[in-house]
């Protein structure tokens, strides 16, 4: 439900706002879609009330990138290298999916993001197997009530869903005009137009030009591009090529990125180019180090993404919490003694998920603090449970402690997603039913698939040992 005016009374409010920092006993006054007054004793007689006694309220938490559609995926991925990966999900299994089951994927992952808070997604997609297809996902991030950037994928799936599908060679190109001009004209919307090249680090760099171009020429909000690699980065060193022919610009949102030159930071520093960093893809898939920490000191916007939730959960406190540690424990072993104290704090992270976020999508004028005047993207944490019982320090609970079973309630622009720890409006069993039906197709499609000529090609390709 939206009310005209909601106040949260009595929280711990975390505002990620230096000039308002943490306020103990504190109230947040949502007018319409707006935080309209954050402070003490706020007087407000016609609000609906929320206690927030015994909770943290803090801004949404932003993702930065997530391919959102392989919800239905979920554990397939669990012990997979970045080979198997582009071996079985980018080569298979995406060829099963039906318009259906993109719009499935998309808006049940929406959903789990925004019942961990994540208020904010960006979607880079690469699931458009048809015009319906395209369709299909959009709506599904739509009808679910989050904010994002839907970025149109150009990589092309094979068609293992249909013998019946007879589209033209660059039908992607036609179509990603026609989803800007029909389903996403509006750059105010909660929802808003993106782009996905086809893989830049792995296309000739004329083609990387053609498509940067078109998706200027559709006016995307961002431009999201994997990049640097670790293990699989081929030294093209892509940002550095875009920086010399004069192509950075603030709408580029490059991920993964360990593998950066400290020329190719400074690209990006000096453009307002931003970074997504997605600390559990990285570790596991051999992408890397993650760059947050030596980004975000190069003066790059730096920011965090879930990535799949193929493989773990789609929280970003899982993501804050891998990152902090992992860094903390790199910079550890370079010591040459024991440490009297850390240098990386938990604030730090936490700003990366949120005002991070808004920052790399231009957006921290609207959302990523809890500032009065910007939209009400608000997460309600109780800290009730045994997990999160008592709440000393609450920079500490929201990264170190909490769950997505500890959010209570979810705003978006002040209209109200999570309520007393339940979506809005969801019929949860109802989507699992077909969640599980879908899967169930998809996977048995994938098993009639001789992987082995895919591998040879694949191993080829990304020279693999």
């Amino acid at each position: 439900m939206s009310a005209s005016l909601v106040l949260i009374k009595g929280a711990t409010i975390v505002s990620m706002d230096p000039s308002i920092g943490i306020i103990k006993d504190g109230d947040v006054l949502i007018a319409d879609n707006r935080i309209q007054e954050v402070g003490k004793n706020i007087a407000a007689p016609d609000a609906e009330i929320i206690s927030g006694t015994n909770a943290i309220v803090s801004p949404g938490f932003v993702d930065t990138h997530r391919h959102v559609w392989q919800t239905q995926l979920r554990t397939v991925a669990t012990d997979w290298s970045l080979f198997d990966y582009f071996v079985q999900m980018r080569s298979i299994y995406s060829g099963f999916y039906t318009p259906h089951d993109a719009y499935l994927g998309n808006h049940v992952g929406a959903l789990e993001a925004l019942n961990a808070g994540i208020t904010t997604i960006v979607d880079h997609c690469h699931i458009l197997n048809s015009p319906d297809h395209s369709d299909e996902a959009v709506r599904g991030l739509k009808e679910s009530g989050a904010r994002g950037v839907f970025c149109y994928g150009l990589f092309e799936n094979p068609p293992h869903w249909t013998d019946q599908l007879n589209l033209a060679d660059g039908w992607r190109h036609k179509d990603a005009h026609r989803i800007r001009k029909d389903r996403l004209s509006s750059d105010t919307d909660l929802l808003v137009f993106g782009f996905a090249p086809t893989e830049v680090t792995a296309t000739d760099f004329a083609t990387v030009c053609d498509e940067v171009a078109l998706a200027r020429e559709l006016g995307a909000h961002r431009i999201s591009c994997h990049v640097s690699m670790g293990q699989y980065d081929a030294g093209t060193e892509i940002v550095r090529q875009l920086g010399d022919a004069n192509l950075m610009r603030d709408d580029l949102l490059f991920v993964h990125g360990s593998t950066l030159t400290d020329t190719e930071l400074k690209y990006m520093a000096d453009t307002g180019a931003a970074i997504s960093v997605t600390p559990e893809t990285e570790l596991q898939m051999a992408m890397g180090h993650p760059v947050a920490i030596r980004s975000q000191a190069a003066g790059v916007r730096t920011s965090l993404g879930i990535d799949i939730v193929s493989n773990y959960s789609g929280d970003m406190q899982t993501q804050m919490r891998l990152l902090l540690q992992a860094q903390r424990g790199v910079e550890n072993e370079r010591l040459s003694g024991p440490p009297r104290a850390i240098r990386l704090k938990a604030h730090e992270i936490l700003k990366m998920a949120t005002m991070g976020g808004a920052e790399a999508l231009g957006w921290d004028s609207k959302i990523g603090s809890i500032t009065p005047g910007k939209q009400a993207d608000l997460v309600l944490t109780r800290c009730d449970a045994i997990n999160v019982v008592p709440m000393i320090d609450p920079i500490g609970t929201l990264v170190l402690n909490a769950n997505p079973s500890n959010i209570d309630a979810v705003f978006v622009a002040g209209q109200q997603v999570k309520k007393d720890g339940a979506l809005v409006g969801v019929d949860w069993p109802g989507l699992a039913e077909q969640m599980r039906r879908s899967s169930a197709r998809i996977v048995a499609g994938f098993n009639t698939i001789d992987k082995k000529a895919i591998e040879d090609m694949a191993a080829g390709r990304m020279q693999v040992r």
